[in-house]
């Protein structure tokens, strides 16, 4: 009986630590209803009962209705990874991000490919919240007439005639148009940049995580180019080639994604040099200038060379007579 009691309390134990470990909760909030031009904050509040070390996540939206600002974070066009630390107490931690709104419409923001990590480097919980939020049109000023009183009745005993039935705001209500929400596209999980930049120039088009191909015009001084890119997870890798010294016209140059379930996106840059006119006017001067001095040595080489070789011809045959003369005399 002792030992099944005793069996019972690990069992018990064990359970109380798995809880512990499990009890991670995620919210998002949205602070407003703003119209456009307006900022907001969006809150992520991660709680646990063990301590947290960091937040590492990327957050989805629709960057034509909202723009990011600023906060834990980095990225933009639709797609930011937020790496976050709480603050004094560890069990809780707050990330704060401002946008500003840009567009009229609904847009939803999701936390894709979040990981929360404990103290030690464990994994407490993958945040999967989403929230949404509605941007108005720009508001207008009303001018505020008060001058015109006269829809207003002075006479109070007009407004006896009013019943008091309540029951008119009881009528029934259709539930289907009010609770609707608008249908948004899968969140962006992996395989994707949140930033690309060029070191020869700006990107054409802005940089989005959604567009693949840019082209930067480059100046002809501008003699190497090389690509910065930033993945939207940390688990992926990324792969550059093409960088280094440029060429006149056209250079080539990819980042490629690769993420843990296989996903590949590749993201190319071309880069166009301009052709340098001084340069290549003074590169022929130099070749016209080589040709002329090769032609010089032609014409003072081939006369010499015809003269020692007529002179050669001249002593072989003198060489040869002599040698001839000799063997009679010795003949006699």
């Amino acid at each position: 009986m002792k030992i099944s009691t005793f069996g019972l309390a690990i069992a018990a134990a064990a359970a109380v630590q798995l809880t512990a470990f499990a009890d991670t909760t995620d919210t998002i909030t949205v602070s407003g209803s703003p119209a456009v031009g307006e900022t907001f904050t969006v809150n992520i509040r991660i709680e646990s009962d063990s301590d947290i070390g960091y937040l590492n996540s990327s957050l989805e939206y629709d960057d034509s209705v909202i723009e990011f600002v600023g906060g834990d974070a980095w990225g933009g066009g639709g797609l930011i990874t937020i790496n976050s630390f709480p603050a004094e107490n560890n069990g809780v931690l707050d990330c704060s991000l401002t946008f500003n709104a840009i567009g009229e419409g609904d847009s939803s923001i999701t936390l894709t490919n979040a990981y929360v990590f404990s103290t030690d480097g464990t994994v407490l919980e993958q945040p999967t919240s989403s929230g949404s939020v509605h941007v108005a049109a720009a508001s207008e000023d009303v001018p505020n007439d008060t001058n015109d009183e006269s829809e207003i009745p002075n006479d109070t005993s007009a407004y006896e005639s009013i019943p008091n039935d309540t029951t008119v705001s009881e009528s029934p209500v259709d539930t289907d148009t009010v609770t609707e929400e608008p249908q948004y596209d899968q969140p962006v999980v992996q395989g994707y940049l949140i930033g690309l930049t060029c070191t020869a120039g700006e990107l054409s088009p802005e940089f989005s995580y959604d567009t693949f191909e840019y082209t930067v015009n480059a100046d002809s001084s501008c003699e190497t180019a090389d690509l910065n890119a930033t993945a939207a997870a940390f688990s992926d890798t990324v792969t550059i080639s093409g960088g280094g010294e440029l060429d006149y016209g056209e250079n080539i140059l990819t980042a490629t994604v690769t993420a843990e379930d296989g996903t590949v996106n590749v993201y190319t840059v071309k880069v166009i040099r301009a052709e340098d006119k001084n340069a290549k006017k003074s590169d022929k001067t130099k070749t016209h200038k080589k040709e002329t001095t090769e032609d010089k040595y032609k014409r003072l080489l081939n006369p010499a060379l015809a003269i020692i070789l007529v002179t050669l011809i001249v002593a072989l045959f003198i060489v040869i007579n002599w040698t001839m003369k000799l063997g009679k005399k010795n003949k006699k």
